[in-house]
């Protein structure tokens, strides 16, 4: 599956990141480059409470002004399950739970989904493009150069073509029910830094969309215009003109046992058919091993390292996930599920 083996790649003494992650450099010591430029672990206590106090100031002047607070992109997976607790029960905000059915939600995500929502008492949208669409999206993705190499350090090209696409769902959505926030459930390494709390502004983002779009449609086709696409006319007659985007996870700070165990309460259950680094997505495993054939690295490790790095993973559990190559049989059969054959890879 790789030129080299997932065993012998050098990986930094303290957070995992390997040798092949793009611009990574070791210290004599075997100390990755981003490691060096870290502050110490107890460090990140502040930070985060810092960050948690601007997701505070956010909720404070937004609550109670719309229909919803917030709209939570909810995949049924760990981290937008937790998000989705906490946001509801510890800050009291409004939520509107909604998921994008990519055609590849394991059996007990789907469950998770409606089980944890519904001990939540919170409305729940949920979403299904079109299969033929779907597919070709992640068929296209796993065999063209679709996204910048900065946005594949941070999740495989299957992945960001879906997240691109749901992303932009929950600002159409935003835009429709005047709602002024958008939570993901992306933890640090799935997304900048400073992305806990980002404003769009959505006369300066149309310039931006519009050159994504034809990316979008030259890989896509011309139907990737309405997935990724958001129409002057909706722009025109919402109220809103800026967005918060927030991440709240970057501020939480909790282990994933921690996560696991409070989101059980409402009913929630791993799946056992995702992989390891998915708890929704039966799709994942095939990203992983694409990914990995093509950079070297798991794209995942990024996300891993950082977990690591704040104190959040002991280096153990991390070099678990990141040498848990998915099994082949299982992704040539994802793989034929799309019509990819692994040699176009």
């Amino acid at each position: 599956m790789s030129a080299v083996p997932v065993t012998e790649i050098r990986r930094c003494t303290r957070c995992v990141l390997p040798s092949t992650f793009p611009g990574v450099s070791f210290d004599a010591d075997g100390l990755c480059s981003m490691c060096q430029e870290a502050p110490p672990a107890p460090e990140f206590d502040k930070i985060r409470g810092n960050l948690r106090r601007k997701l505070e100031e956010v909720f404070a002047a937004h609550r109670g002004k719309a229909e919803y607070d917030v709209i939570v992109a909810f995949s049924g997976g760990k981290d937008s399950s937790y998000t989705l607790m906490t946001l509801a029960r510890t800050y009291g905000l409004k939520c509107l739970a909604v998921t994008i059915d990519n055609g590849f939600i394991a059996e007990q995500a789907q469950k998770n989904l409606r089980v944890v929502t519904a001990s939540l008492g919170i409305d729940f949208l949920l979403f299904t493009p079109a299969p033929v669409f779907m597919n070709d999206l992640y068929k296209t993705s796993a065999t063209t150069a679709v996204h910048t190499k900065a946005a594949l350090t941070r999740a495989s090209s299957m992945c960001n073509s879906c997240i691109n696409l749901i992303n932009n769902h929950m600002v159409k959505l935003a835009l429709e029910k005047s709602v002024p926030i958008i939570a993901g459930g992306y933890i640090g390494g799935q997304v900048p830094k400073d992305s806990v709390l980002m404003v769009m502004d959505l006369d300066v983002q149309a310039r931006f969309r519009s050159e994504a779009i034809k990316r979008y449609v030259k890989h896509f086709g011309p139907d990737a215009a309405s997935y990724f696409g958001i129409s002057d006319a909706l722009v025109a007659r919402s109220p809103l003109r800026k967005i918060n985007i927030v991440n709240p996870m970057l501020a939480f700070g909790v282990t994933e046992d921690r996560i696991i165990e409070e989101i059980a309460t409402l009913g929630w259950r791993k799946t056992s058919d995702t992989g390891s680094n998915s708890t929704n997505c039966l799709l994942n495993d095939l990203g992983i091993a694409v990914h990995y054939k093509q950079h070297g690295y798991n794209p995942y490790v990024n996300e891993i390292a950082e977990q690591v790095r704040t104190g959040l993973m002991s280096r153990a559990e991390a070099l678990e996930k990141v040498q848990d190559i998915p099994d082949f049989a299982r992704v040539e059969r994802q793989a034929r599920k799309i019509g990819l054959d692994w040699n176009e890879v």
